[in-house]
């Protein structure tokens, strides 16, 4: 799963992407994140991500994706 907190004509912030533990390493959560990154993108906005720094998972997926 992932989520849109705000959805401003120029801003999306996505968090709280989640994947059960037993589906994880199967692209879930690449899919899920592109996807709503892909929908932020075609409103014309720009996606930032909320993430805990500490979560090398998560921010390992995120750079991968292109996200900084």
């Amino acid at each position: 799963m992932a989520c849109r907190y705000a959805a401003l004509p120029e801003v999306w912030i996505i968090g709280d992407v989640f994947t059960l533990p037993e589906y994880r390493g199967l692209g879930y959560g690449k899919i899920a994140t592109s996807a709503i990154t892909r929908d932020a993108v075609a409103s014309g906005a720009v996606a930032y991500l909320h993430v805990n720094k500490k979560n090398v998972a998560a921010t390992s997926l995120y750079a991968k994706l292109g996200y900084s």
